[in-house]
């Protein structure tokens, strides 16, 4: 099993958030996430299409499709909104979501054994936002306590991927951090990382502005639109490059994340991918 950190410390690496563009393309529809033999073809097209250097498996997505087709799983999360982290724990605790996740992830490592595979969440306190929103709950009932329990929540969940051959995890943050909350959602968020540490897993954080994190309970890696003091660190590709915005000049122990746009050109997206391309050959 080869880190994440490990292999971004002999080349510059490509992350590319493809699905949306790749489902519309090659599927002509939305992601199979629910059919594992369909989704493990379209995964592998698209593998060999765009050849990024890291597979991600967007659990929370994954998650989504499977309570879209479960509205019985959905009122049962209605009768946990009580408790903030409640409707979290109701979807997680799903048996048949938990044995198709860990099946798909088995079945993407098998298929592509040549690339990083890396498990992608929400945060704990995005997850249980969203789980709290379908089950028509209010906002504000996700307090420090409930992030506290959906972090924990979580962790029991990721535990189903040990055996799934991963690289790593990104946690995903929609939110910008306040002032004062960094050290508190590390804390919070520390039943992830063990997680993580446990199966041999680099954790990272992906955060919409850059900020800069304290040692101790840093992410072995961070997505960002600027370094935040962790290395590596990706480095988020502007929307503008797909326009053909130029990009700044690669820094040192940093990677290209990028987020092809779901209506974007093939052509464009071949033409992009090969600028990408070369500047990574010349790092």
């Amino acid at each position: 099993m080869a880190r994440l950190t490990d292999a971004a410390s002999g080349k510059r690496l490509l992350w590319l958030d493809h699905t949306a563009y790749s489902a519309r393309l090659l599927t002509q529809g939305p992601a199979p996430w629910l059919d594992t033999a369909a989704c493990v073809a379209w995964l592998r097209q698209a593998q060999g299409l765009l050849r990024p250097d890291v597979l991600a498996l967007p659990l929370d997505e994954v998650a989504a499709a499977w309570l879209e087709r479960h509205p019985a799983l959905q009122a049962a999360m209605v009768g946990k909104a009580a408790r903030g982290h409640g409707p979290l724990k109701e979807l997680l605790a799903a048996e048949g979501l938990r044995a198709h996740a860990a099946e798909l992830a088995v079945a993407l490592r098998a298929a592509m054994p040549g690339v990083l595979f890396a498990l992608s969440i929400a945060s704990p306190r995005d997850w249980a936002a969203q789980a709290m929103a379908r089950a028509g709950g209010p906002a504000d009932a996700i307090d420090e306590d409930a992030v506290d329990a959906a972090a924990a929540c979580t962790a029991e969940f990721l535990r189903l991927f040990a055996q799934a051959g991963a690289d790593a995890v990104l946690v995903g943050e929609l939110r910008p951090w306040a002032p004062g909350e960094t050290d508190l959602l590390l804390e919070l968020y520390q039943p992830v990382a063990n997680v993580a540490r446990h199966y041999g897993w680099d954790w990272g954080l992906e955060l919409p502005e850059a900020i800069a994190l304290p040692p101790g309970q840093a992410p072995a890696f961070t997505i960002a639109p600027a370094p935040c003091g962790v290395e590596p660190a990706g480095l988020v590709v502007p929307v503008g490059f797909w326009q053909g915005e130029a990009l700044p000049a690669p820094t040192a122990g940093s990677f290209d994340q990028a987020r092809i746009p779901h209506d974007a050109h093939p052509e464009t997206v071949l033409s992009q991918l090969a600028l990408l391309r070369e500047r990574h050959a010349t790092w």
